[in-house]
C-alpha cells in the first residue's frame, strides 16, 4: 500500500510539472520567443523543439514549478534569456534586432577562455 501511494503521489507531482511548464510557456509562446530557431540560416535549424524544452524542463522537477507564479516566470525567463544569448546568431542588422536569433546554435561560437581554472587560486 505505501508503494502504491508513493506512486500516486509521484505520478501527481509529475502530471502537476508538466501542467505547469506547459501552462507558462505555451506553443505559441516558445515559437514567437525563438521565432528564428528554424531559419534556414541557423545551423541549428529543427534541434530546438518545443516538445524538447518541455521534456527537458520536466527532467528537472522544480524547475519552473515552485514558489508563485511570478516566481516561476522568473525563472523560466532567466533560463531562456541565458541560453538564448550563449546560442545568438543575430547581427546588428538582423530582422527583429540581434537578440531575437536566439537558438540559432547548438554550441556557443566563439572560443572563450576556459571557464574554470584547473588550480588552487
Amino acid at each position: 500500500m505505501r508503494v502504491l501511494t508513493l506512486v500516486s503521489f509521484t505520478l501527481a507531482s509529475t502530471v502537476g510539472a508538466l501542467a505547469d511548464i506547459a501552462s507558462i510557456i505555451s506553443r505559441d509562446l516558445f515559437n514567437e520567443m525563438l521565432k528564428h530557431r528554424n531559419d534556414t540560416n541557423c545551423p541549428a535549424m529543427g534541434f530546438y523543439t518545443y516538445d524538447a524544452f518541455i521534456a527537458a524542463a520536466n527532467s528537472f522537477g522544480a524547475f519552473g514549478t515552485t514558489g508563485d507564479i511570478d516566481t516561476k516566470k522568473r525563472e523560466i525567463a532567466a533560463f531562456l534569456a541565458q541560453t538564448s544569448h550563449e546560442t545568438t546568431g543575430g547581427w546588428a542588422t538582423a530582422p527583429n534586432g540581434p537578440y531575437a536569433w536566439g537558438y540559432c546554435y547548438v554550441k556557443e561560437q566563439c572560443n572563450p577562455e576556459d571557464y574554470c581554472v584547473q588550480s588552487q587560486q
